[in-house]
């Protein structure tokens, strides 16, 4: 019975963050299957990883629905809701000059989603594989690029994302806990 609690009390120490209290910086974000997300930073390195277990998180907004038939139609989304514009801003410099730079090489396991983000003032600039056993590359001209063609068919702060023809690559940007690269692609990848 002592050691139980013990070990709970450990886990529960490790465990009691939410999404939204993420620090601003450069993160690996690896979701799987049963909701667990794991936030290992990539820009400060004596910051222990995160870890959020469903139901130590705040309601989720879901966005879940509306990304699995977007999903299948186009290439780009606008989710209709504007971002605070210095926190996209930060967070699109954490992306693209500090994670991915050069190129950022990715992957996803089974049963998981696998993203680099950048986070700033609870906004967050994503680049994602959005489905399992996949691999990518991010590199700073990708998340241009793909900044680019979200403003030209978003309004320039609005909460959207990207996604390359034949990939299963998304770049995006969205509040910090919002349900991003959450799948729905079917195995299929954009045409």
């Amino acid at each position: 019975m002592h050691f139980y609690s013990a070990l709970l009390a450990l886990t529960t120490s490790l465990i009691a963050v939410q999404a939204a209290n993420i620090p601003d910086g450069g993160y690996m974000v690896t979701r799987f299957t049963n909701g667990t997300t794991i936030y290992t930073s990539l820009t400060d390195t004596r910051l222990a990883p995160i870890i959020d277990v469903p139901g130590t998180q705040a309601s989720p907004r879901s966005l879940s629905a509306k990304l699995s038939r977007s999903l299948t139609k186009r290439r780009t989304d606008c989710w209709g809701y504007h971002l605070d514009e210095s926190g996209v801003d930060a967070a699109a410099a954490y992306l693209a000059d500090q994670i991915c730079r050069d190129g950022q090489d990715i992957s996803t396991g089974a049963g998981e989603r696998t993203m680099i983000a950048g986070y700033s003032k609870a906004m967050m600039v994503y680049y994602c594989l959005n489905e399992e056993n996949k691999f990518g590359n991010c590199d700073r001209d990708d998340v241009r690029y793909a900044l680019g063609q979200m403003d030209a068919h978003c309004k320039k702060y609005e909460a959207s994302w990207f996604g390359w023809p034949g990939s299963f690559e998304l770049v995006g940007k969205a509040r910090q806990g919002d349900n991003v690269c959450a799948g729905g692609m079917g195995g299929k990848p954009f045409n």
